[in-house]
């Protein structure tokens, strides 16, 4: 690791990145990201935004609360203590306890619905919308199709409204700090394009913990790294965080001298928290890398875990264990600078646990790539002092998506969410529901009564390029699952032990075995997962009626997804573009590469 001097340098590096003013923030903004509402000429739209930067009689006279939302990456359901003690399952593997005594003090969220993998989880929830309505993809970073402007490309389309520009709408201060995942082609889908102030982030999928570079992305035999910043003194939308590479030598096996990725992040969180000025209030989005793959952890923090006997569970369980300590730093600058009684903390998974790969979502059949639940219902809560006393320590059963998040922080916000700028583009509303009024009170139940899930044709083989399919409805306490692989197959139909994987498990974890879930009562898969968690009981066949009426359902919201051509994977045209807007100084560096 690097030694002491070496850090103290970096931290302080972070902590000049992150001061800015609100002036400065415009100096770097292109006007089309700068100023919000389109209507009004550019002097008004200024002074329109400042005024509500310092506005707090929208809110009653309450100071509206600092937002710290924490999207960790490829959890599992049972990878975190709280959890296993509701299922009577501890385990000492499983080492959580500051993300413990955060969700016992808050609001556990008992049904918080994702989509089965990282970005269109991503997407769905900067954009306020279910994934079949913005991206159901993990697309390739490099495609793009040239006759789609608007949608030819990963993740989200140019044209919808990010989550952070509501907020500084609202007059908050926002930053980006991890795993974007959400598009990368233009500079309007970076973070800075979807309106944070800054960032310091990886724009792909996963990325070596040590070198930085883009897992499977080689340009002319050469890695692509991939760390970019953008703060008040660098131009729209920033540049390669080239100070912060690690030397060369760096990998899993010599990490002396070397800044693990995620250790970058949790100090730039800090460093933000530590300089921010409390005359407005900050959205940051934290989105650590762990615990996706590759597996990679400092090996201090490996070694008190030599006790587990099987390699992946090992790394994957220390890899949790290291985050839930650099949260627990956070949180206790949040107290040190007394700002914590006015912080609301979101915490959620982006997917399931990758069961292949070391995670446990045991009691959940299934696991990341499915539909059942164990791809789709992650561990999630609120918590922090601007969680109201009554509901503290609470669970909350109703049923709730990850896109949600986008209408309740505008609503806190004091904004409209409403998406004027994708309306004129012809692109799908947001379908995205304000959650405070259940979260805070015990008075009003949860506003979702349905919740649409996404695939892509093909199911897991589709992953890339498929086009747009319902995959699925939850009604409760019904949910549908209709597979998209051939023969309507459902990938990782499968159940974990308690204490898994181990080295007989993982050739048949890794193998995804699929289910039939077809379009008949009778190849058709349907479950009341209120009652039968685990989806062990299929009520298709019992319920031929119901299942009829859910299908008939689903194929009415099929009428409507949103499915571009974002381009061919295998594309050599497009991926020489790619590689020829990324090269710098002989090396190749991530960056937004389509004019």
């Amino acid at each position: 690791m690097r030694n002491h001097a070496q850090i103290q340098f970096v931290q302080a590096i972070l902590l000049c990145q992150s001061v800015y003013s609100f002036g400065e923030t415009f100096a770097g903004t292109k006007p089309s990201e700068a100023f919000f509402d389109e209507g009004l000429p550019g002097g008004l739209q200024l002074l329109q935004l400042s005024a509500q930067k310092n506005d707090e009689g929208r809110t009653g006279g309450k100071k509206k609360p600092n937002v710290l939302f924490i999207l960790a990456d490829d959890l599992g359901f049972a990878n975190v203590g709280y959890l296993r003690e509701g299922n009577h399952v501890k385990s000492r593997e499983v080492q959580t306890p500051v993300i413990d005594d955060l969700a016992k003090t808050g609001v556990r969220l008992n049904r918080m619905y994702v989509h089965y993998m990282c970005s269109p989880t991503r997407s769905a929830i900067q954009s306020g919308r279910a994934p079949i309505n913005v991206n159901v993809l993990n697309s390739y970073i490099y495609n793009h199709n040239p006759e789609d402007p608007v949608g030819g490309y990963a993740g989200i389309p140019r044209n919808m409204t990010g989550l952070a520009e509501l907020m500084r709408r609202g007059g908050y201060d926002t930053h980006y700090v991890g795993k974007w995942d959400a598009g990368a082609a233009t500079p309007d889908h970076s973070p800075a394009g979807r309106g944070y102030d800054t960032s310091l982030h990886y724009f792909g999928h996963s990325n070596d913990a040590w070198t930085f570079n883009i897992e499977d992305v080689m340009c002319s035999s050469s890695p692509v790294a991939d760390l970019f910043e953008m703060s008040s003194q660098t131009p729209f939308p920033g540049r390669p965080a080239t100070w912060l590479q690690n030397p060369d030598s760096c990998t899993d096996q010599v990490q002396d001298g070397c800044m693990y990725e995620d250790e970058i992040f949790a100090e730039k969180v800090q460093a933000i928290i530590q300089e921010h000025n409390e005359a407005s209030p900050f959205f940051i989005f934290w989105a650590p890398r762990v615990a996706h793959g590759p597996l990679q952890v400092p090996e201090n923090t490996l070694s008190k875990f030599s006790f587990v006997d099987y390699d992946k569970r090992r790394i994957y369980t220390s890899m949790v264990n290291w985050l839930d300590t650099r949260i627990g730093y956070v949180v206790q600058l949040l107290k040190d600078r007394n700002m914590y009684e006015n912080t609301l903390i979101i915490f959620s998974s982006d997917n399931g646990g990758p069961v292949d790969a070391g995670a446990n979502n045991f009691p959940l059949r299934g696991g990341k790539y499915s539909n059942f639940d164990g791809g789709i219902r992650v561990p999630s809560f609120v918590s922090g002092g601007f969680v109201p006393e009554v509901r503290r320590g609470s669970w909350h059963d109703g049923l709730m998506a990850a896109w949600d998040w986008y209408a309740t922080l505008a609503g806190l916000a004091q904004v409209d969410h409403t998406d004027h700028k994708a309306a004129a583009a012809g692109l799908p509303a947001t379908d995205s529901f304000d959650l405070w009024p259940t979260l805070s009170t015990w008075d009003y139940e949860s506003p979702r009564t349905e919740l649409v899930l996404g695939n892509a044709k093909g199911g897991y083989a589709g992953r890339h390029e498929g086009s747009t399919v319902v995959g699925g409805l939850i009604w409760p306490p019904y949910k549908l699952v209709l597979g998209a692989a051939d023969g309507y197959g459902e990938s990782v139909s499968l159940w974990s032990a308690p204490i898994a994987p181990n080295a007989s498990s993982t050739g048949f974890f890794t193998s995804r075995p699929d289910a039939v879930c077809g379009r008949t009562p009778q190849n058709g898969c349907l479950f009341n997962i209120w009652e039968d968690e685990g989806e062990h009981n299929n009520l298709a066949q019992s319920q031929p009626g119901l299942f009829e009426e859910l299908v008939a359902r689903a194929d009415e919201m099929q009428k409507t997804v949103y499915s571009p051509v974002r381009g061919q994977d295998g594309d050599s045209t497009k991926f020489l573009d790619f590689c020829k807007a990324n090269i710098e100084w002989g090396r190749f560096y991530m960056r937004p590469w389509v004019s």
